[in-house]
């Protein structure tokens, strides 16, 4: 299972954090909404161990601000 919240322009120069196209949080200041979204998502990693990504939506562009996910451990070959 994979979360990715998107943080996106709403009115007035404010924030909002998405869930697919569920709004969870508006009205929030840039600064603010990064680290709620960062703080979700590192939440959500922690308790359930799923990958969660945030990345922040503009028109024109979609940037990747942290992926959390579960390290690779190598398969121990058989002898």
């Amino acid at each position: 299972m994979r979360m990715v919240l998107s943080i996106k322009e709403s009115s007035h120069g404010l924030w909002c954090i998405c869930s697919g196209e569920a709004v969870l949080y508006d009205g929030l200041r840039f600064a603010h909404a990064i680290r709620l979204a960062r703080g979700l998502a590192r939440e959500k990693h922690a308790n359930s161990g799923c990958t969660a990504s945030v990345e922040m939506v503009c028109a024109e562009f979609t940037i990747a601000l942290v992926h959390y996910t579960s390290p690779v451990t190598p398969q121990r070959a058989a002898a």
